[in-house]
Formats: structure tokens, sequence, C-alpha cells
């Protein structure tokens, strides 16, 4: 990754901040982006001690600020390596009939079209020179099993993964690498200060804390196997996943050891419940 340019969506904090951290580590010049200056500004000086980072302020729902973000990299830089679809959210915990359509409109926006547009700007002219990498997030969904109680979240991210299968068929024998790369679940901000719809999400969630310290993984690991994949993968189109199907037995495992050496806690989070969505039918 010595010298490769990498722009990362969404990278002002979570994983895609870890992935930044990991392709600085790995000798990449990154470029970070994000909604708010003030959380860019705040990444930029923690990053900085790493290497060398630009950033710029990036709405993915808008097409312009992402295509005008491509433009500023391909300008100061003069080429774009890898570019990491990773901006997205998931809204809120719980059934898919209580939960605001809004919120739906708006996970498709930054999800999937925010992925849309970033393929496009990336392979604007990533195609032009035949190579370079484009990454795209999997996440729960992405492999069709039930995603609740976050299904329209998962629903996002079927999108994806359907959207970057097919997108590896049009672009085979073009000299660019394509990654699917799903990192599990992860202990970000986004897990730890969950909102829940309604009492059904509540009583979905009793068992939060628990699942959270079984399954929950770091970023940093997710992030540096992602920059590993990257520094060997020679395949043009390559899938990742790391929840593996013994991932649950050896969080158990892990769990059991902790609570018997008491060296292990549930991670701290915070539930903010909001009344569910009555449509006017």
């Amino acid at each position: 990754m010595k010298d490769k340019v990498v722009v990362i969506t969404g990278s002002t904090r979570g994983f895609g901040y870890a992935i930044a951290q990991a392709m600085l580590s790995a000798g990449a010049t990154v470029v970070v982006s994000g909604r708010s200056k003030a959380s860019l500004q705040k990444a930029l000086e923690t990053l900085q001690s790493l290497g060398p980072v630009r950033g710029v302020i990036c709405d993915v729902r808008k097409e312009r600020q992402v295509y005008a973000l491509a433009r500023r990299v391909v300008k100061q830089f003069g080429r774009i390596d890898v570019w990491v679809n990773n901006a997205g959210y998931a809204s809120s915990a719980g059934r898919i009939v209580d939960t605001p359509p809004e919120q739906a409109v708006d996970m498709f926006l930054a999800n999937d079209m925010g992925t849309l547009y970033g393929t496009r700007a990336a392979l604007h002219f990533m195609l032009e020179r035949g190579e370079g990498t484009l990454v795209n997030i999997y996440g729960n969904g992405s492999f069709l099993r039930p995603a609740s109680p976050t299904a329209l979240y998962g629903a996002t991210k079927a999108w994806v993964a359907s959207f970057t299968r097919s997108l590896a068929k049009e672009i085979a024998g073009s000299g660019v690498r394509l990654v699917g790369f799903s990192p599990g679940m992860l202990l970000t901000d986004m897990l730890t200060s969950p909102t829940v719809i309604g009492e059904h999400g509540r009583e979905i969630m009793k068992n939060y804390a628990f699942v959270l310290r079984l399954l929950a993984g770091s970023p940093k690991k997710a992030a540096d196997r992602l920059a590993s994949l990257l520094k060997t993968n020679r395949k043009p189109f390559v899938e990742v996943r790391l929840f593996k199907p013994w991932t649950p037995i050896l969080g158990l495992l892990r769990v059991g050891w902790e609570d018997l050496t008491k060296t292990g806690r549930p991670p701290e989070f915070e539930l903010r419940v909001e009344p569910p969505y009555s449509p006017r039918i």
C-alpha cells in the first residue's frame, strides 16, 4: 500500500476511521471524508501523526459532492488507487412496521445511492487507467439472511451485495479489482448508542448486552484485515466475510473464560427509545 492514494467515504469515525488508520500505517496516502466540518477536523488532528492524510467534506447522499470529492483527489494526487464505499448507517432497531419510512429513505440514500455515486466516481478515473481497486462494505443482510432487529438496514446491505456482484460481471477484464468486504458486527458508536423503536423493539433488544459481548469485534482488527487483503489480492473480484459459522462458538468460549477469570465485562451502551410509526391508512 506504500504511496497508494486511498479514498474512504464516511471515515471521520467508526469503521471508516479505523480503515484510515490501517491504510496510513500501511504507507498509503489517505483522503478521509464526512458530512461535518467539526468531525472531519477532529479526525484529521488524530490521523496526521500516522502519515499523509487529507480531508474533504462530502455527503454521499448528494451526487455532486461525491463526484467533486473524486475530482479533487485526482487533481491533487493524479489518480485514485483505492476507493472504499464505507459511508452508511443503521437508523434504528425495531420491527419493519414500526419504523418511520423517512428512516428507510435516508438509509437507502446513504447506504445504497452513496455506494452507487462512489462507484461511478471511482470507476470514471480507474477504468481509463485500467487499474485500481473499489471496495464496497457489506453488512448484516448482505448474505440474504433475516436481519432483524435492523431489517431495513439489512435490506440496504442486501442491495449493496447484489449491486457489487452485478458490477463484477460488468467490469470483468477491465483491470479494476472489486472487493466486497463484510467486517461483521463491530463495536462502534453505531452499536453503543442505538435507537430502539417502540416496546417491541425494546423487547427484541433485551439480550443486547450479551450479543454485543459475544459477537461485536474490534474495528481495528477488521480494518487491518482489509488492509492486508488489499496488499496481496490479485483477483478481479473477491468477497470476504469475517463473520464465520464458528464465530459464535469462539465468542462463547471467550466469554466463558472471561467470566471464569473475571477479566471481561459487557460493553457499555445506551438505548434510546422512540415511539413506533403509525401510518395514516
